[in-house]
């Protein structure tokens, strides 16, 4: 009798489909033809995900079930997410987030004026994300780079790429919690273990920058100075910009080394943030608890700079929160039905060695950014499709939720009708098409991602004869 409810339950890869092509659908018309956000969208996926499982034999209480635990393992990461939101208002009420910005920019020179692009980007990123820092800064340089003769297309490629590596290898950053939630990792160790080819390549890319920015190294440096002037005189007329704003930083680093969990971690970073913003800034301990859920509003008159440090709260982090729970939630009943299963079967069949299951969890994340397309979709899906199959393989979830980074965040930008190339394209005036060439973090990224499987499986057949 059981094994007769088993093959009336038996989930089949043409029952996955049925699931997948309409989500698709809906996601893309959704997101490219009306612009709209894919927390609804992926609404709808539920829904036809529950109606293919109840199709198959399962009940409501098992659909529900399998939500329910999807959701519970996103719960530490969603908890992480409100402690970044109050982190980011701290650090930037504290100085810190500004005393970083601004050591930046007294670098910038014609000379090294690319190089520098990317790695201001990067300090941005790792404190407000990858779109904060391309709203922002990045819109900054790409004015500076018009002034020295500078083609839009690279300098858009160095904002970008230095952007999107914050987003990788912050633990502060969405898609670097994602990544933890959908593998049920901590954040810290994910970004860690991402870190090697993260540097490795940046590396490359500052290089190729610092020869193509040769060409340009004429450029007048009283326009650089010209337009860095007004973004210096505002931060420093807001807040005391000094090295001790770096304190709150130099705890959180700390607690990384002593190896606290990422919470408490995240916790002591942001006391130590308000504590200096009230006692060195000279922040009412009021405005200080507004801004920690709020977000910090910046008031220079620089409308530049406003945006910039406008941000931070844990209110701010909502939408972010919103989509993971969903997506979340719909990963929980492809799972729970068995979808999931069916999906991955004829993908992974042949897949022997981790070298295989890298370079497999690299395409499907940029196969996930193009026809969903949305990064968030780009790591969640991949991973949930994915992590039992490395469990089976004894292949650590870290190392699954860097290769989802490595894969889905860098090559998200490149797409053009991904959300993030729009937002970029729509932000910075350059068509990805334009700009994706001159990005070379997010496609240097994804190859090394590959390279480093294939080089570990080669170790270890080596290693067993």
């Amino acid at each position: 009798m059981e094994k007769i409810i088993d093959k009336k339950r038996e989930t089949h890869f043409y029952h996955a489909m049925v699931t997948i092509i309409p989500m698709i659908i809906i996601m893309f018309v959704s997101i490219v033809g009306f612009g709209a956000s894919p927390q609804i969208p992926l609404v709808f996926g539920c829904v036809i995900a529950g109606i293919v499982a109840i199709w198959i034999g399962y009940t409501w209480e098992e659909i529900k079930d399998g939500m329910v635990d999807g959701i519970t393992n996103s719960l530490e990461a969603v908890l992480i997410l409100l402690l970044i939101g109050m982190l980011v208002g701290s650090w930037i009420a504290s100085g810190t987030v500004p005393t970083l910005i601004y050591y930046g920019l007294k670098i910038v020179s014609p000379k090294i004026f690319l190089p520098a692009t990317m790695l201001i980007c990067l300090i941005v990123a790792c404190a407000i994300g990858s779109w904060g820092a391309v709203g922002t800064i990045g819109i900054a340089f790409m004015g500076i780079g018009i002034a020295l003769k500078i083609p839009a297309p690279i300098v858009a490629g160095a904002v970008i790429s230095g952007a999107y590596m914050g987003e990788t290898i912050s633990p502060l950053s969405d898609a670097t919690n994602l990544a933890a939630a959908v593998v049920n990792r901590d954040v810290f160790k994910i970004a860690k273990k991402i870190l090697p080819i993260s540097v490795v390549g940046a590396i490359i890319a500052i290089v190729i920058y610092a020869v193509v920015g040769l060409g340009y190294a004429s450029g007048n440096a009283e326009e650089v100075e010209a337009s860095v002037a007004p973004l210096l005189s505002s931060m420093a007329a807001q807040f005391n910009i000094s090295p001790l704003t770096i304190i709150p930083l130099l705890a959180m680093v700390v607690c990384i080394i002593l190896k606290f969990p990422a919470i408490p971690a995240m916790l002591v970073g942001s006391f130590v943030g308000m504590v200096e913003a009230v006692l060195y800034q000279h922040v009412s301990i009021s405005d200080m608890i507004s801004f920690a859920y709020s977000g910090y509003v910046c008031n220079t008159g620089n409308e530049m700079i406003d945006k910039l440090l406008t941000a931070g709260g844990m209110e701010g982090m909502l939408e972010s929160i919103s989509i993971i729970i969903i997506a979340m939630a719909f990963g929980g009943i492809m799972k729970e039905t068995k979808q999931m299963e069916a999906l991955v079967k004829p993908i992974i069949s042949r897949v022997k060695s981790f070298g295989g299951m890298s370079f497999i969890t690299v395409l499907t994340c940029i196969f996930m950014n193009v026809i969903l397309p949305d990064q968030y979709l780009g790591i969640s899906m991949p991973g949930q499709m994915y992590a039992d199959e490395y469990d089976k393989k004894e292949i650590d979830r870290v190392t699954l939720g860097s290769i989802l980074l490595g894969g889905g965040a860098v090559t998200s930008p490149l797409i053009p009708w991904n959300t993030c190339g729009i937002y970029c394209m729509t932000i910075l005036g350059v068509a990805p098409l334009a700009y994706a060439p001159y990005a070379f973090y997010g496609f240097i990224v994804p190859v090394l991602t590959i390279a480093f499987g294939f080089i570990v499986s080669l170790k270890n057949k080596v290693s067993k004869n």
